[in-house]
């Protein structure tokens, strides 16, 4: 029983995701969880590297779950200007994390 909305559900990005890696809070108003755009970017990615284009990229949000899957290139394209540093200070803080666990491999 209930609408089929209730196979669409996604949790809301935590504060901390939110704000990782940056000064101010995170305004952008459609911010996605990280592990919601891994598993996505997971989904297209070709067996050995791959480029994406993320269109509309926001606060980066996709970028950064593609580079967490293990795309080898990732580039974004945003026309709202007050965005651009939010998504790259997010994706900053992200590669640097992604960075770390590798060399802990």
């Amino acid at each position: 029983s209930g609408s089929a909305a209730r196979f669409f559900y996604c949790a809301k990005s935590s504060k901390s995701e939110r704000n990782a890696g940056l000064e101010e809070p995170n305004k952008h108003p459609t911010l996605k969880p990280l592990s919601l755009t891994k598993y996505l970017a997971t989904l297209i990615k070709p067996p050995k590297g791959g480029r994406l284009l993320v269109p509309f990229s926001g606060s980066g949000s996709e970028m950064i779950g593609a580079l967490q899957a293990g795309w080898e290139y990732v580039e974004g394209v945003e026309l709202t200007e007050e965005y651009i540093p939010i998504a790259e200070a997010r994706i900053k803080y992200w590669l640097d994390k992604i960075d770390k666990q590798m060399e802990m491999l």
